[in-house]
C-alpha cells in the first residue's frame, strides 16, 4: 500500500473538518478578512493535496519546503498589525538606527539621537496603532495606508542603541527591508511592512538552507521553521528570527558534522561553522552550548584529524573573543545590578548573585516553585498558544497545541526517513546543551527582570527555548518506538493543515472586537 493510499482517509476526514471549521469561524465574524484568510488557507491546502495525491515524496522536495514557508511567514507578516508583536517598538527603531547608520546614510547625530521620518514616528505614537489586536488596528491600515510618503527627517531619541546589545548580525534582513523602503519612499505602513518582509524573506533563506545541507534531522528543521511561535518572530523586526535562523543552519552543520561522509569536513566546512558559531554565540550567550556541540563531532569525519583539532581549539577561541567583544558589558550588568530599577510601573531591586548563591533554601523554592506554576505556560509559548502581547481573549486553548506537541515527538522516533541516531554519549550532550541554554534564559531572567521580594521568576517566555529546541529534539530520538511512515511527509502535512486552522481561528477572534 501507498503512503498516498494510506493517507487518503485522514485527508478526505480533514477536507469535512476544514470545511465546518471554516463556516463556523466566517459565521462567527463575516467580516471580508476572514474570508481571505480561509480563501488563502485553502489554496495552501490543495496545492498540498495535488502535491501529496501524486506522489507523498514530492512533500520531502526543499523545494516545497521553502514554498510553505514563504506562504505562512507572509501571512503572518500581515495578520499582525503595525507594533502589536512584543517589543516591536524597540525592535523597529533598532532597525532604523542599523539603518541611518550605514555610511551612504549617516543619519546618527550622536550615541543617543539618530534621524527619523515623521510619518514612521506618526505611525508609532498615532492613536490608530496599539498594541490590541482587535478589527480597528485592521481598519487603521486600510484608512490610512498610503504607498509613497517621504516624510521629514526629523531627531529620535527615544530610545538608546549599541552594536553590542541590539544582536546586528541578527537583523540583517529587517535592516535590508527597511532600507529599500525608505530608498523607495513608500509610506509608514508600506515600509513598515517592507522591514517585516525582509526578516522573513532572510528566515526562510537560512531555513531553506538548512533543510538543503542536513543529511539527516529534516524533519526537526520542517517542525520548528513552521512552527507559529517561530513564524511569528520570523516575521516581525525581533533579532530572534535570526537567532533562530541561525541555530538552524548551525543544526544542519552539526548534522553534516556526525552523520556525513568520513573524511567530509573540509576548510570550507570548517570555516563556514566558525563563521555561524561567531554569529550566534554573541546574540545571547546562553546558546554556546550548541555551538560547543561542534568540539565532539568525530575527528574520522574530518578530512584531517590535525586540522579537525586545531578547528576544535580555534572553535573554543573564536566563541570567547566573540562573545567577550559584545557581550561583556551586559554580563556585567547582570552581575552587579544597580540600586533600584523599574520594570513598567513598579520599581525595586533585581535580584543579584549574592541573593541567589548566599540564599540557597529560596532559591531553591524560588526555582522550583516557577516551574510548577509556569510549565505549562513555557511548552505552550514555544510552540505558539499566544502571540502578540499575550492578548487574552487570543490565546488558544491547550487542545490546539496538543497536535503539535504529537509532530514534535514524531522528530524523536524512528521512522522511514529518519533511521539515524546519535551515540547515547553525544544525545545526552545534546539534551545537555538545551538545557544549559533553557536554564540559561531563565537565569537571565531572574537576575535581569524579577524583583528580589518575588517568589516566581518572571520574563521568561518559550521563545527563548525555540534555537535550542533542534537539539532537544534529535537528542531525545529513541529505538523506544517506531513510526511506521515518512516522518517528513507527516510533520510537513501536519503542521502546515494545523497552522490553516490556526490563522483562520486567529484573525477570526481577532477581528471580531
Amino acid at each position: 500500500m501507498t503512503s498516498s493510499v494510506r493517507y487518503k482517509p485522514a485527508f478526505i476526514a480533514f477536507a469535512i473538518f476544514f470545511a465546518i471549521y471554516s463556516v463556523f469561524w466566517y459565521l462567527n465574524n463575516p467580516r471580508l478578512l476572514v474570508l481571505l484568510t480561509i480563501v488563502a488557507c485553502l489554496i495552501l491546502i490543495i496545492a498540498l493535496g495535488s502535491a501529496f495525491a501524486r506522489e507523498s515524496d514530492r512533500l520531502k522536495s526543499e523545494w516545497v519546503f521553502l514554498a510553505l514557508l514563504v506562504s505562512f511567514s507572509i501571512l503572518f507578516c500581515f495578520i499582525f498589525p503595525p507594533y502589536t508583536v512584543p517589543d516591536e517598538g524597540h525592535h523597529f527603531f533598532s532597525t532604523y538606527w542599523l539603518v541611518d547608520s550605514l555610511p551612504f546614510n549617516g543619519r546618527v547625530i550622536d550615541s543617543d539621537t539618530f534621524l527619523v521620518r515623521d510619518i514612521d514616528l506618526s505611525l508609532y505614537k498615532g492613536p490608530l496603532t496599539s498594541t490590541t489586536i482587535n478589527s480597528a488596528s485592521f481598519s487603521s491600515i486600510f484608512q490610512n495606508f498610503s504607498l509613497f510618503g517621504n516624510g521629514k527627517l526629523i531627531p529620535f531619541s527615544e530610545y538608546s542603541f549599541s552594536v553590542g546589545s541590539e544582536n546586528v548580525i541578527a537583523k540583517i534582513g529587517s535592516v535590508i527591508g527597511l532600507q529599500i523602503g525608505l530608498s523607495l519612499g513608500l509610506g509608514a505602513f508600506p515600509a513598515f511592512y517592507m522591514g517585516r518582509i525582509g526578516s522573513a524573506l532572510f528566515f526562510c533563506f537560512c531555513a531553506f538552507f538548512a533543510y538543503r545541507i542536513a543529511p539527516r534531522g529534516k524533519p526537526v528543521i520542517v517542525f520548528v521553521s513552521l512552527l507559529p511561535m517561530t513564524l511569528h518572530l520570523a516575521a516581525s523586526y525581533s533579532y530572534d528570527s535570526g537567532i533562530i535562523a541561525y541555530s538552524l543552519i548551525l543544526f544542519a552543520c552539526l548534522m553534516r558534522g556526525f552523520f556525513g561522509e568520513q573524511r567530509s569536513v573540509g576548510y570550507k566546512e570548517i570555516i563556514f561553522y566558525l563563521v555561524i558559531s561567531a554569529f550566534l554565540a554573541p546574540c545571547k550567550v546562553i546558546y554556546s552550548g550548541l555551538v560547543l556541540l561542534g568540539l565532539f563531532v568525530p575527528l574520522s569525519k574530518f578530512q584531517d584529524e590535525r586540522t579537525g583539532r586545531y578547528s576544535k581549539l580555534i572553535l573554543v577561541l573564536a566563541v570567547i573573543v566573540s562573545v567577550l567583544a559584545l557581550r561583556i558589558a551586559s554580563m556585567s550588568r547582570l552581575v552587579s545590578q544597580p540600586s533600584g530599577v523599574t520594570r513598567g510601573m513598579d520599581a525595586a531591586q533585581y535580584y543579584t548573585l549574592n541573593d541567589i548563591i548566599l540564599h540557597p533554601r529560596n532559591s531553591f523554592l524560588v526555582f522550583f516553585r516557577t516551574l510548577d506554576s509556569l510549565g505549562d505556560f513555557y511548552w505552550e509559548t514555544t510552540l505558539g498558544y499566544s502571540l502578540g502581547w499575550f492578548q487574552e481573549n487570543l490565546r488558544f486553548p491547550a487542545f490546539y497545541m496538543i497536535p503539535y506537541l504529537l509532530l514534535g515527538f514524531i522528530c524523536c522516533l524512528d521512522s522511514e526517513d529518519e533511521p539515524s541516531f546519535l551515540s547515547p554519549s553525544c544525545s545526552i550532550l545534546f539534551i545537555i546543551s538545551f538545557a544549559l541554554a533553557a536554564l540559561g534564559s531563565i537565569a537571565s531572567m531572574w537576575l535581569g527582570w524579577t524583583f528580589n521580594y518575588e517568589k516566581v521568576i518572571q520574563g521568561v517566555q518559550g521563545r527563548y527555548f525555540l534555537p535550542a529546541l533542534p537539539a532537544l529534539l534529535f537528542g531525545l530520538r529513541t529505538r523506544l518506538f517506531s513510526f511506521h511512515s515518512s516522518a517528513i511527509v507527516t510533520i510537513t502535512l501536519g503542521i502546515s493543515l494545523m497552522n490553516c486552522l490556526y490563522l483562520i481561528r486567529f484573525i477570526s477572534i481577532a477581528t471580531c472586537m
